[in-house]
């Protein structure tokens, strides 16, 4: 149980961290409401579920391919970051077009996409010094995925929260113009961080 409650509070301060991720689940909570953003919330966590079961199971090739190929995987979600803040600056969206960005697989490929979490994942299956086996393997992937998934779900709230206040009928082209210039800034600060070396 141990092992299910440490997975779960380390796999949720990861996810809380603000990033695109977080900002997409956040729009369309804002755009859809909580259960709209439900299925991008579990896809990141799934996603981030995934890279736990390479990091504890210890699979070098698979965790070679995605350190090997860390710039690659970089440039894809970059082009698509800059894709995605893109059409969300310029589009006047209804409300059942916010729902095709942010579902359950694009959230996940777009989380599989950044190399940095199994190597986050990786360091803390190294730090934790845990053997991960048997029952207490299983239990730390849930731990995992529930952690995982309560992060993004505060994203859920949260723009269910402006939703709100903004008395359920929310300008929905305000709010693409700042998602998509957020975005648009996050694939800069990316590609800036690449080139740089950093």
């Amino acid at each position: 149980m141990q092992g299910f409650l440490s997975s779960m509070v380390f796999a949720t301060m990861l996810s809380i961290g603000f990033g695109p991720i977080a900002l997409i689940i956040l729009r369309q909570s804002i755009a859809c409401g909580f259960r709209g953003a439900l299925p991008g919330a579990l896809g990141a966590a799934v996603a981030d579920a995934v890279f736990a079961a390479v990091a504890f199971y210890g699979l070098q090739t698979i965790k070679e391919f995605w350190l090997a190929n860390n710039r690659l995987l970089t440039w894809v979600a970059i082009a698509y970051l800059f894709y995605l803040g893109g059409i969300t600056f310029a589009k006047h969206t209804a409300v059942a077009q916010v729902k095709t960005t942010a579902g359950f697989i694009p959230v996940f490929l777009l989380t599989l996409m950044n190399p940095l979490t199994i190597v986050a994942i990786s360091s803390y299956v190294i730090a934790s010094g845990t053997l991960f086996e048997g029952l207490g393997l299983y239990l730390s992937l849930a731990g995992f995925l529930v952690g995982s998934f309560l992060g993004q779900i505060l994203y859920a709230l949260g723009g269910s929260l402006i939703r709100t206040a903004l008395i359920d009928n929310p300008d929905l082209d305000v709010i693409n113009r700042i998602s998509g210039g957020l975005l648009i800034g996050f694939a800069v600060w990316q590609c800036a961080r690449v080139l740089s070396g950093g």
